[in-house]
C-alpha cells in the first residue's frame, strides 16, 4: 500500500510503498535517535535516525520505486557512511506538520457537461464529498454539472450530498 511520507531533513514528501501494519513511537526513541520520516496521513513515525552514529532506518521499501526511484538518495547515504562520508543531518520538527482542523470547505466543481465529455469530476467529485462529510466537514458545492450524483436529492445516506449547493458558474472579471 503506498503512503506518502514526510522527510523530516527537507520537508519533501514522497509516496512510499509498504507492506506493514506497526509504527514505532516516536517518543519512546531512546535519546540520540529522533525521527527521520513520518507519513503524512496519520503523523506516525516512518524512520528513525541517529544523532551521532552512522545509523538510520525506514519502514517503507525505497527499492521498490513508489515513483521513479524517489527515495533513492536512502541508498547513496548509506553508501556515504560506509565509506566514512560525513553525513550532515538537520531535522524538521515533526510538530509542525500537525493537521488544521476546517470546519467547512468550497468544492469548485466542473460546470456542466455536454455528452461526449468525460464524467471523472463527477465521480471524484462525489467521493470528495463523501469523504469530507464522514470528517464532520461542512461541504459548500459550487459550478456542479446540474445532472449529476453531487446534486441529487435522493440520497439515502445523509453523509453523502453537499450541505449547500450553488447553481452558478464561475467566470472571469
Amino acid at each position: 500500500m503506498n503512503q506518502p511520507c514526510i522527510d523530516l531533513r527537507t520537508g519533501r514528501c514522497y509516496i512510499t510503498p509498504q507492506n506493514h501494519g506497526f509504527a514505532v513511537d516516536a517518543k519512546s526513541l531512546p535519546p540520540m535517535w529522533k525521527p527521520l520520516f513520518m507519513n503524512a496521513n496519520d503523523l506516525t513515525n516512518e524512520g528513525i535516525v541517529h544523532t551521532s552514529k552512522p545509523f538510520f532506518s525506514v519502514q517503507f521499501h525505497p527499492e521498490a520505486s513508489g515513483g521513479p526511484t524517489d527515495t533513492a538518495f536512502l541508498f547513496e547515504k548509506f553508501v556515504g557512511h560506509v565509506r566514512s562520508i560525513p553525513q550532515p543531518i538537520v531535522l524538521h520538527d515533526g510538530l509542525s506538520y500537525m493537521r488544521k482542523t476546517y470546519k467547512r470547505v468550497l468544492l469548485v466543481g466542473s460546470g456542466g457537461l455536454s455528452i461526449g465529455q468525460a464524467g471523472e469530476f463527477d465521480y471524484s467529485g462525489s467521493q470528495c464529498i463523501k469523504a469530507l462529510k464522514e470528517e464532520g466537514i461542512e461541504v459548500i458545492l459550487i459550478n456542479p454539472n446540474i445532472a449529476t450524483v453531487q446534486t441529487s436529492q435522493e440520497k439515502t445516506d445523509s453523509t453523502m450530498g453537499a450541505d449547500k449547493v450553488y447553481f452558478l458558474p464561475i467566470r472571469p472579471k
